[in-house]
């Protein structure tokens, strides 16, 4: 649903992230710098501690703050509104093991330097590097930074995903289904058990998934229906308005 700005590496910006190096702190409080190596993979930079904290000035416009990653539970700081969304985004979409914010420096060989946006160890053991940049901010100087750090990133093995904003109505559908990701809306084994026996035969409607859950009071119904999409138990069409005719699916887990 996110889309990418990524162009291929140039020799130049091969040669940029071979010299790099990698500087981060691990959740000790020990600071680290190596170079941008295989090594890296075995030593769990999707841990580290934030690294930066941005800027304070005067009529600043991007909103600074700390957004709940459910998977893990813990807050994450952010920079930006655009930022707290694609957390969000993660936090629906993928299987995240560990991640972390503001997780690192590098520093290129041609002396420049890079903050990427996140870092997380994904359920398939895969890391992935993450940037979040407003499409409009994509300049030729941003698209050179990217190149560069996607050779890095494909010299030592990481994956890397370059996220901008979402279309409307599914910024507008992320946002519904964030109000369901607490514990209290889980429907519990029994009526999760019936409805997911339900899906595993065919989509169904809303409605028809609140019919399958069995219980008593349809807002608890509705809500519950809402949280096993929101921990990706099901899915949803985000790219239409969400109403009882939605169709949801069993997610291929």
């Amino acid at each position: 649903m996110t889309t990418t700005h990524l162009i291929p590496p140039t020799d130049t910006h091969q040669q940029a992230a071979l010299g790099a190096t990698i500087r981060w702190i691990d959740p000790l409080g020990a600071e680290h710098t190596e170079p941008a190596t295989g090594l890296l993979l075995d030593a769990e930079l999707y841990l580290a501690t934030q690294i930066r904290v941005g800027n304070h000035y005067p009529g600043q416009k991007n909103y600074h703050g700390y957004f709940y990653f459910s998977q893990v539970q813990r807050h994450l700081w952010h920079e930006s509104l655009l930022e707290a969304t694609m957390m969000l985004w993660l936090d629906l979409h993928e299987s995240i093991v560990a991640i972390t914010a503001q997780p690192m420096q590098i520093r290129f060989a041609d002396n420049s330097t890079h903050y990427p946006d996140l870092f997380a160890l994904h359920g398939n053991g895969r890391q992935i590097l993450y940037d979040v940049k407003p499409s409009a901010y994509m300049t030729d100087k941003v698209v050179a930074q990217f190149a560069k750090t996607r050779a890095l990133c494909e010299q030592i093995g990481w994956g890397y995903r370059v996220l901008h904003e979402l279309p409307a109505q599914v910024r507008i559908n992320v946002n519904w289904l964030s109000a369901f990701r607490n514990p209290r809306y889980n429907p519990g084994r029994a009526a999760a058990e019936l409805l997911i026996k339900a899906a595993a035969a065919g989509p169904l409607t809303i409605l028809a998934a609140l019919r399958a859950l069995q219980m008593p009071f349809s807002a608890h119904a509705r809500a519950s229906v809402y949280y096993l999409v929101a921990t990706q138990v099901l899915t949803i069409d985000l790219t239409r308005p969400l109403s009882d005719a939605s169709t949801v699916t069993l997610k291929d887990n």
